[in-house]
């Protein structure tokens, strides 16, 4: 009796196992073939996040393409430069403005004579408002008045590459600050002397007068500076 309860359990549990497998393989869905051997099914998806990232770029590259023309900046002209006229030879030089002629000290009394002896114009009548002649580049220029006569010893050391003997030398020279005198030229000599050279290179030294031109002194304008030597001594 009791083998014949198992038996009957048995049957009951293959049933009931034969009935779930046979719902499980209606619930299965159809297969329709299977893929050839050798071939690999490949599928591909672009998530939201993905499709927005690549959409973004593409924008971004086209406005980085479109690039509008840039305008060039206009040209400025450059400014127009004003230039000073020509000053004549005689306008005071550029610093002198200033110069206060009520400041000059009266003409002192002529030096005793020295051997290299200064003349200031060969009829001694001193610097005049005329001038006597013209320079090189048309400047008029006057006699010389000295302020101080050069000493022997301020001239003397500037005759070493003149000729022995007594002789002149002529120089062109425009007056500056305080008595002196600046741009020397040589204008004459005694016939291969040498001593316009002398007298161009000592004239570093020399004080002179600016020459009166309608009672006001103008420094600045151009004098003209002759030396005698009536004696020269070797050294």
């Amino acid at each position: 009796m009791a083998t014949r309860r198992r038996v009957v359990s048995i049957l009951l549990t293959l049933l009931a196992h034969a009935l779930l497998l046979l719902l499980l393989i209606k619930l299965a869905p159809p297969q329709f073939g299977s893929a050839k051997p050798g071939n690999k099914l490949m599928t591909f998806s672009v998530a939201p996040e993905e499709q927005e990232a690549a959409a973004h770029t593409k924008t971004v590259s086209k406005t980085h393409q479109t690039v509008s023309p840039t305008t060039p900046a206009p040209s400025i002209p450059p400014p127009k430069i004003k230039l000073p006229p020509i000053a004549a030879p005689w306008v005071l030089t550029p610093g002198l403005e200033k110069f206060d002629v009520r400041q000059v000290p009266p003409t002192p009394q002529p030096a005793e004579q020295s051997d290299a002896s200064a003349s200031d114009d060969s009829n001694g009548s001193g610097n005049s408002d005329r001038p006597v002649a013209f320079g090189k580049e048309g400047q008029p220029l006057y006699d010389a008045a000295w302020y101080r006569e050069p000493t022997d010893a301020e001239l003397g050391g500037y005759t070493k590459y003149a000729r022995p003997g007594p002789g002149w030398g002529m120089i062109a020279c425009q007056t500056v600050a305080r008595y002196h005198v600046d741009n020397c030229e040589e204008i004459g000599e005694t016939l291969g002397s040498g001593y316009a050279r002398a007298v161009r290179e000592a004239a570093w030294q020399f004080l002179v007068l600016p020459p009166r031109v309608g009672g006001h002194m103008m420094v600045g304008a151009w004098v003209r500076i002759r030396i005698d030597y009536t004696e020269r001594k070797e050294r």
